[in-house]
């Protein structure tokens, strides 16, 4: 098995070409392409001062060149912006930003994109209470993936704690509302660790509506700093084997995307070289 890396697990404070190079000395294949609107684009040899370039005022080559310099590849792109389920005004508004960047992501050549889920202020909202910003968000998503069917890019909604997708009613009644079939479930495990949800579940359930797993570790101990904290792999609480037999039981192309985010700079790169070599481990140990 091979895996992936989110680009901000090595920190926030490297250039974006330091970045990618630490990235490939860990031992990873690929990436989750962060990025933000309000940094700068990738310069025609691959660099950027920033760690999450501006990729809408770049061109598809300065990343590409990136990414070869590197000896990486992107796995997926993260879309950054808002997106509005509130009314359908907004719905449309998102629409159309969303498409800026899955035109990106086709000249990129890259097959997936992960969405960010609206937060809800607060955590266990029952599914029929939120209903209308969970069908609004699977409308928003299956507009834009049935626009992109003829590319194959497939979108991954990045479930997310204390979100208006927490839990697995809330993902069941997404995948409802979205018929297309590139419009999917972003296995996000260290957030269901949090939220308390048995996320494995959704594999038997959806097994070809999974293109992205992110293998994150959060911990459920009283003493935690806060109720979501990202640590190591293997040192938290979540149940790793029961995703890793669904998968094994439930075989499908996926990316699969190691993180870690509550650990000092100082220590990212041990972490996640341990982290990588203990879900190595782990994958090839559970039947």
């Amino acid at each position: 098995m091979k895996f992936s890396v989110v680009t901000h697990a090595v920190g926030h404070s490297l250039s974006f070409e330091e970045t990618l190079a630490t990235i490939k000395e860990i031992g990873f294949e690929g990436v989750l392409l962060l990025t933000s609107r309000d940094s700068e684009p990738v310069r025609p040899d691959g660099t950027c001062p920033k760690p999450f370039p501006d990729v809408l005022h770049s061109e598809p080559e300065h990343v590409l060149k990136a990414m070869s310099n590197a000896g990486l590849r992107i796995a997926a792109i993260h879309y950054s912006g808002k997106i509005d389920v509130e009314s359908d005004e907004g719905a449309d508004k998102s629409v159309a930003d969303i498409k800026e960047y899955a035109d990106f992501a086709v000249a990129l050549g890259c097959g997936a994109m992960t969405l960010p889920v609206p937060s809800c202020s607060r955590t266990h909202v029952p599914t029929e209470e939120k209903a209308p910003q969970i069908r609004r968000y699977g409308s928003i998503m299956n507009r834009v993936a049935e626009a992109y069917t003829d590319h194959g890019l497939k979108l991954a909604c990045d479930v997310h704690y204390r979100a208006y997708i927490e839990g697995l009613d809330d993902c069941r009644l997404l995948v409802q509302s979205m018929p297309c079939a590139n419009a999917c479930l972003g296995m996000n495990i260290g957030h269901f660790t949090t939220a308390q949800a048995y996320g494995w579940l959704l594999v038997d359930d959806y097994p070809d509506r999974i293109p992205l797993v992110g293998w994150k570790d959060h911990s459920l101990a009283p003493d935690r700093p806060r109720p979501m904290w990202s640590i190591e792999l293997g040192t938290g609480h979540s149940p790793f084997e029961l995703y890793i037999r669904r998968f094994k039981r439930h075989p499908a192309e996926r990316q699969h995307l190691i993180n870690c985010e509550d650990v000092v700079d100082a220590e990212r790169v041990p972490v996640l070289r341990r982290s990588l070599a203990y879900l190595s481990r782990l994958w090839e140990t559970v039947e």
